[in-house]
């Protein structure tokens, strides 16, 4: 137990320092069509049998953090709450054949193979960058605005989780 509580508390502080120094800055240089998120991976990759609730507390804190940094006040804790809410919902929705076990503590290639990672992966940033631009537009007059600064960002952000998985290997 020591372990996993050690890992994500490190992955914790290693996304959001790396979210707010090095990824806003690559954001802010790209455009305002691209966004680079990866602080989202922190309750991606939290264990599959953590209560909704905690994962949504945790959502939270990275996200209200996040926001101090960004400036947007409850922007990002709203699209991480409310992914991580969702996140239950995703994993159960591709859950691997044999179902998630106790040798599968999180969804990483390593525990559910590459394909069904990638799936996780890319519905999950899909909906929290989805909500995240529908929140920061406050209107759903600019859909399409929103649709396409979702898809674009979800390109990158999902390139990028996949050379953090290629680096980092995570397994806890």
């Amino acid at each position: 137990m020591n372990n996993v509580v050690l890992a994500n508390t490190w992955r914790f502080f290693g996304l959001l320092l790396a979210q707010v120094l090095i990824f806003k800055q690559v954001s802010d240089a790209i455009g305002p069509w691209f966004s680079l998120f990866v602080y989202p991976l922190f309750v991606l990759f939290l264990p599959v049998l953590i209560p909704s609730s905690a994962a949504v507390l945790l959502a939270f804190l990275m996200g209200i953090l996040v926001d101090f940094y960004y400036q947007s006040p409850g922007v990002h804790a709203s699209a991480s709450a409310f992914s991580a809410f969702c996140r239950s919902l995703i994993l159960a929705f591709l859950e691997p054949k044999g179902g998630f076990s106790g040798t599968a503590p999180i969804p990483t290639p390593h525990h559910v193979g590459w394909q069904t990672f990638i799936q996780i992966l890319t519905l999950y940033l899909f909906v929290h960058l989805f909500w995240y631009f529908a929140v920061s537009e406050f209107t759903f007059v600019y859909f399409g605005s929103i649709f396409l600064k979702t898809i674009a960002s979800l390109f990158i952000s999902v390139m990028m989780a996949v050379l953090y998985m290629g680096l980092f290997r995570t397994k806890l």
